[in-house]
């Protein structure tokens, strides 16, 4: 028998799977359909010194390949923050040239490969905050802004009704330079870089559902900013990061335990300033600095099951720190 190609009479052409594009296969002769696979795409970034870029980059890990795509940011950006909701991808804030930090709030959808300035902006021109997804929203914690100083504040986005609120929870202290990710619909922050520019270890952890947020007793075994940070089977992995020093470090966080292991496995070189997403189970780790301040345009991939690190093939088309990336799919 051919497969349906509707559902109770609704055309599923061009529809999504847990935000990923439907795709039309065939199978001996029979149309089914399929997602496509997760791709990972790359905003924007610092290329030399005072040389911003406005390029998106689309990594696809099965066949570890790297394209430009036609679209570009609306103008040249670093030092930004993205999340992913029902397959299109929003880029927050971020610095431009000179430096000057910036509201605005994007757009771009992979499946037409466009980018729209959105109504709505930040509550204030911020740069080197984080952003996580939970539930079809997306929530931006701290940053900095034109003044030099931090802020704890924390922001939800609603895409659907592209509007913006500020919560009542706010950071324990102003931060920027940190990295978060999700798990069980929590945020969880680790590190970064307080107002005195000294790092922390400290872990916070977000849970939008109560609008509340705690310290955790567990700390990481060093005081780091700009590192990477992502989740995988419920655990989060940290990577690399600035302690005073660059440093190759992973570390193992576990919200169930509140507990951290360092890792055997360490990135190929010390890197700060870089970008982390997960696709099956598996995080790609995307450019950034190493210890002699050179930016970088390796990528890499740890995996958690093995503890294991390999250097991809493909890299960044030039060599990138202080960019954004998300996952679709």
């Amino acid at each position: 028998m051919i497969p349906p190609t509707s559902i109770d009479g609704t055309d599923i052409t061009g529809a999504t799977i847990d935000g990923t594009d439907v795709q039309e296969i065939t199978v001996d002769g029979d149309v089914v359909f399929t997602a496509s696979q997760p791709k990972i795409y790359h905003f924007g970034g610092q290329v030399s010194s005072e040389a911003f870029i406005d390029d998106i980059y689309e990594y696809d890990p099965t066949t570890d390949s790297i394209s430009t795509m036609n679209a570009t940011l609306p103008q040249n950006i670093v030092l930004a923050t993205s999340a992913a909701v029902d397959g299109k991808i929003y880029h927050f804030g971020g610095a431009i040239s000179g430096f000057s930090e910036i509201d605005d709030i994007y757009e771009y959808d992979p499946a037409t490969d466009s980018i729209s300035t959105m109504s709505a902006t930040l509550p204030q021109n911020l740069r080197n905050g984080i952003s996580a997804a939970v539930n079809g929203k997306i929530y931006h914690l701290g940053g900095g802004f034109p003044s030099g100083a931090n802020v704890d504040e924390i922001y939800e986005y609603d895409p659907a009704s592209d509007s913006i609120t500020t919560m009542n929870a706010k950071l324990p202290q102003a931060i920027s330079d940190t990295d978060a990710t999700v798990v069980d619909d929590k945020i969880y922050t680790l590190g970064g870089q307080p107002d005195s520019f000294a790092e922390i270890d400290d872990i916070f952890e977000y849970d939008p559902a109560t609008d509340s947020i705690v310290t955790k007793n567990e700390k990481l075994p060093k005081n780091i900013k700009r590192g990477s940070a992502a989740a995988v089977g419920g655990k989060i992995y940290h990577l690399g990061g600035d302690d005073g020093s660059v440093i190759d470090d992973i570390y193992e966080y576990d919200p169930a335990t509140d507990s951290i292991t360092t890792m055997n496995a360490t990135l190929p070189q010390n890197i700060m300033e870089a970008e982390a997403v997960v696709v099956d189970g598996k995080i790609y780790h995307f450019g950034g600095s190493n210890s002699s301040a050179s930016r970088i345009d390796d990528i890499y991939e740890y995996d958690p099951a093995t503890d294991s690190i390999t250097k991809m093939n493909a890299t960044l088309p030039q060599n990138i720190n202080f960019a954004t990336a998300a996952t679709v799919g």
